[in-house]
């Protein structure tokens, strides 16, 4: 009996390594060795363990770094650095970068079909074994699949479409028409038990001669329209779904087909939108599922592409108004199925946008040739109030992409902080007054923030326009890029950008036009930024350099206001703003005192009225009437001190860090002077 180790990279996916589950049920039940399965690398109480063969799964090229992470592993803990297998996705479309890390790796590409593939005795077919589910049990406590009650399985393989953006000509380069899957079930229930949904992993099942074979099958193992599924350990009941989840060919869907389709507990059908040049195809394939009751349809639309050919057609690269576009036309389409079929149900159809990545990239940064890096954040970012789960509602689409194309053009270039602010004010349950108050005006002010950068974006020319796109397309807000726009309303549009503390940091080379914007032509954002200051907790006292140096104490009783205002935070503001003048050698405003009394307050030597009263009369600039204050109330605050750090360990070192304190601020408070 040989221990053997199986790895996937510690990658973030939904389904469970099929070719790793079905390398383990070889070794299990056939060879019985030891199989122990790992998410990146096992727990600590293996680390002196040494493994007869380690396996390691490899599923997409951008994730590089964390499979060759697995792969290092596995050459450590390997008994013989000759007996560790390599295959999957990545290896089998990159063979060379392996061959050229990994000398010593033997590289299993393609699929596992054929006899002898893995140099085992009892080696048939290991590709047409079913799954071991044991193996998922030994990361339970690290990682849950998303997917993992179902029969994860193939009724057909390969393709024969040759889409030039698709692995699966590499992958799988020959057709099979059918593969019966019963023997497969039966084992997986013997085994692992009954499971709920079919998961058929078919890279193209309409394509097979053989398509009403297959249906039957399907249908004779219990998954036909309206099948149910008894939990073995509650005995609810519930329903089954079948879901070829790698998507059903437009071109190639038929009346006939779509009837079958409809025998079955199918849900959703997937269908891609890839281009589109194949608007006719995708419609017509949508209605003909409509049309023999299947509900719940699905696509995904591939964005951020180049010129492509397949399925016998040329496509050109896709641009933003055609992501917007498709995504419309099928929130539109969805519209007249339901007043057509809707009748006994409604109909469903969920868009899932997808980011083209060629084969062979190791990362995730390619970049079409009609998108730009600002424009592909802008998607992600307007995608993740979805959490994956795709977009159907139009009052969704509507405010989250845009009424119109153009305004979801717009919506690219718009900030990413401000993106995440649209939306309408939601009223919540078991909320005070007050607290929905406050949250009122917050969404009260970022959206005078979004409707002023659409007012400015809006006031550019076109020409203007494409200056500023091509200037922020890089996604690219340092100092040295805002030096490349041309005119005032490109550089206030790009320290939209910008953060607080990188605004604060360049202010002094930002220029006047941008101290003037914040100062009094839209003072919702100069509020924003003070308010910045005060809740941010901890704030760089070198970030307040040219800020001071521009406004001095105007600024410093600016942030005075807004401490107040923000109701009396933790916050070192008043410290960072006396260590920048000391750093400057011109104490224009002691804020310390404003420390000192928020210190006071914060142990009750103060009310929070008297706290107020020293906050104005810091603006009205009396400051001796505010040593004044805090110096007769010093004996207070230090006994305030004394019975909160009363019950505390190391009652002599507090008293004496007390002391030490006091005396500081004393120092400071005994001159009553301004």
């Amino acid at each position: 009996m040989s221990d053997i180790l199986l790895i996937e990279p510690n990658y973030k996916n939904k389904y469970p390594p099929l070719g790793l589950m079905k390398i383990s049920y070889f070794h299990k039940h056939i060879h019985h060795d030891y199989v122990r399965f790992a998410k990146g690398r096992l727990p600590e109480e293996f680390d002196n363990k040494k493994w007869d063969r380690v396996y390691v799964t490899t599923l997409f090229t951008f994730e590089w770094e964390e499979t060759k992470k697995s792969i290092e592993y596995a050459l450590k803990v390997v008994k013989d650095t000759g007996r560790v297998y390599i295959g999957g996705i990545m290896s089998t479309l990159m063979p060379e970068l392996f061959a050229e890390h990994f000398p010593t790796v033997i590289n299993n590409t393609g699929l596992l079909d054929k006899k002898g593939t893995l140099g085992l005795e009892k080696e048939e077919c290991i590709d047409r074994l079913p799954p071991d589910y044991s193996i998922l049990e030994d990361i339970k406590e690290q990682y849950v699949y998303p997917w993992n009650d179902g029969y994860f399985l193939y009724m057909t393989r390969g393709c024969g479409m040759k889409c030039q953006f698709c692995a699966v000509q590499t992958l799988e380069p020959n057709y099979i028409p059918y593969i019966s899957i019963r023997e497969q079930v039966a084992k997986i229930d013997e085994v692992a038990g009954q499971k709920r949904d079919l998961l058929l992993m078919d890279n193209n099942v309409l394509r097979s001669k053989d398509f009403d074979k297959i249906i039957d099958e399907i249908i004779d193992l219990g998954f036909g329209k309206g099948a149910k599924f008894t939990n073995p350990k509650t005995g609810a009941k519930c329903n089954r779904y079948v879901d070829f989840n790698q998507g059903l060919d437009a071109k190639l869907m038929t009346e006939h087909k779509a009837k079958r389709l409809g025998e079955i507990a199918l849900r959703p059908a997937r269908i891609a939108f890839d281009h589109i040049e194949d608007e006719s195809y995708y419609k017509r394939a949508l209605e003909m599922c409509a049309k023999n009751g299947i509900k719940y349809l699905s696509n995904y639309i591939l964005f951020n592409g180049e010129d492509f050919t397949g399925k016998g057609s040329k496509y050109h690269a896709d641009t933003p108004e055609d992501l917007y576009n498709r995504m419309k036309i099928s929130m539109d389409f969805c519209d007249e199925l339901n007043e057509k079929y809707g009748a006994d149900g409604r109909i469903h159809i969920f868009s899932f946008p997808m980011k083209y990545i060629p084969l062979k990239d190791l990362d995730r940064t390619y970049i079409g040739t009609n998108w730009n890096g600002k424009y592909l954040r802008a998607v992600q970012r307007m995608l993740i109030p979805t959490q994956g789960k795709g977009v159907s509602s139009r009052s969704f689409f509507e405010a989250d992409f845009g009424k119109t194309v153009e305004e979801f053009v717009e919506n690219l270039a718009m900030p990413e902080d401000l993106l995440g602010l649209r939306g309408h004010f939601v009223e919540k349950k078991d909320e005070s007054k007050t607290e929905r108050n406050a949250r009122y005006e917050r969404w009260t002010i970022n959206h005078k923030r979004i409707d002023e950068w659409r007012r400015l974006y809006q006031s550019l020319s076109e020409t203007e326009r494409k200056e500023f796109i091509s200037i922020i397309g890089n996604n690219d807000f340092s100092i040295k890029n805002y030096r490349n726009c041309k005119t005032d309303t490109q550089r206030i549009l790009f320290v939209y950008n910008m953060s607080y503390l990188s605004i604060l940091k360049n202010i002094d080379q930002l220029g006047e036009v941008i101290l003037e914007y914040f100062t009094s032509n839209f003072a919702v954002s100069h509020e924003e930024l003070l308010r910045y200051l005060v809740v941010a907790g901890s704030v760089q006292y070198s970030a307040l350099k040219g800020i001071i140096d521009l406004r001095g104490k105007q600024f410093i009783k600016e942030v005075a206001n807004k401490f107040i205002q923000c109701g009396n935070i933790e916050s070192n503001i008043f410290d960072a703003l006396y260590k920048i003048q000391a750093k400057n050698k011109n104490i224009l405003m002691d804020t310390r005192i404003l420390d000192f009394a928020v210190r006071y307050n914060k142990v009750g030597a103060i009310s929070n009225r008297e706290l107020k009263n020293i906050f104005n009369s810091f603006n009205e600039e009396n400051i001796s009437f505010i040593k004044k204050k805090l110096f007769d109330k010093l004996d207070v605050f230090k006994e305030k001190l004394f019975l909160i750090n009363e019950e505390e360990l190391g009652k002599e070192i507090i008293k004496e860090n007390i002391e030490k304190e006091t005396n500081i601020i004393c120092s400071v408070l005994q001159f009553f002077g301004d």
